[in-house]
């Protein structure tokens, strides 16, 4: 009685978190170091295997609005995103130098927005970001 269904929007966003958190793994490693096997950490520069890394809010909490969007996430060492609590202002630093302050000012008020999360849109998210991610294994084998 315990176990929840794989079919409930909890169940189905946690497997969405997996592929996504691959997605923003692989697309920082490449962007950083040219490889799917290793990559930096946005906010304290130091390069880790892709196993070592994680997918770190750049706005923290577990919001809707900005749990899935890759503009916010990028690939972060454990160090950074939980032992130091995802080092804020490194972050805002490194989001600024990549998009510019105005922009991160509009995420920043975007990220305040209402969003609903369907099981819909979970799966078509699910596509999307798998065949991404096979993209990047095929370019980069």
């Amino acid at each position: 009685m315990g176990r929840r269904p794989a079919n409930t929007i909890t169940a189905k966003k946690k497997i969405l978190w997996k592929i996504f958190s691959m997605y923003i793994r692989m697309r920082d490693c490449l962007e950083t170091t040219g490889t799917v096997t290793h990559g930096l950490c946005c906010t304290c520069k130091r390069d880790y295997p892709i196993g070592r890394l994680q997918a770190g809010h750049f706005i923290p909490g577990r919001e809707d609005s900005t749990l899935f969007d890759p503009v916010y996430v990028h690939a972060q060492c454990y160090r950074c995103n939980i032992k130091r609590q995802g080092e804020w202002l490194k972050y805002f630093r490194f989001m600024e130098k990549k998009h510019g302050r105005e922009f991160v000012l509009e995420l920043m008020d975007r990220s305040e927005r209402k969003c609903l999360i369907t099981i819909g849109w979970v799966e078509l998210t699910m596509i999307y970001y798998l065949e991404k991610i096979e993209e990047m294994e095929n370019k980069h084998e």
